[in-house]
């Protein structure tokens, strides 16, 4: 582990900690940046916003998405290459779940949604680059990014807005099941 990583691990342990014991909005970034010992400049350096801190592990997993897509065969069916490559990012398991947990007990639903939707399309633009280097129409790769991506997000929003406690398991089965309910658009 890198010195930037150790150093924004625990900009993020220390930041959830203060989300909880001050409030999402209370939450103090000079103050989270001085416990670490760190400026406020380099917190903004590892987190464009506070949001980005409860929002993190789903920004990691779409890099890590989009690298192991391309790594995919380009025959391969597009439900296995999604959900190959989803499963394949580097992730804690229980870091994902306190995340989630902070995220639905902290932010407003609508917050939560708006980051999805940004997400979201952020995931769709990737796999409609990806499905375009595949061979597919434009129109082709934009209506399949978008509907894999909607789906992928669908199953996500479900997972953290169900009732505590949040099992990653659950997620991996909730978005196949999502992605299985999208097939017949596929083609």
């Amino acid at each position: 582990m890198t010195k930037a990583d150790r150093t924004r691990a625990a900009l993020r342990d220390v930041a959830l900690r203060h989300f909880v014991t001050d409030g999402f909005e209370a939450a103090s970034v000079p103050a989270i940046a001085a416990e670490v010992g760190v400026t406020e400049r380099t917190f903004y350096r590892h987190f464009a916003t506070k949001d980005e801190v409860l929002f993190g592990d789903v920004v990691t997993r779409l890099a890590w998405f989009a690298s192991a897509m391309r790594d995919r065969p380009a025959d391969e069916d597009l439900v296995r290459s999604v959900l190959a490559s989803l499963g394949s990012a580097p992730t804690d398991p229980q870091l994902m779940v306190e995340i989630a947990r902070l995220r639905s007990e902290l932010l407003s639903p609508e917050r939560i949604e708006r980051t999805f939707r940004d997400r979201q399309g952020a995931m769709a633009t990737e796999l409609r680059a990806i499905l375009r280097e595949r061979g597919a129409t434009d129109l082709t790769a934009a209506v399949r990014a978008e509907v894999v991506a909607g789906a992928v997000f669908a199953a996500l929003a479900v997972w953290t807005e169900a009732p505590a406690p949040h099992d990653v398991r659950r997620l991996g089965a909730l978005t196949e099941q999502a992605l299985e309910q999208v097939r017949p658009a596929l083609g």
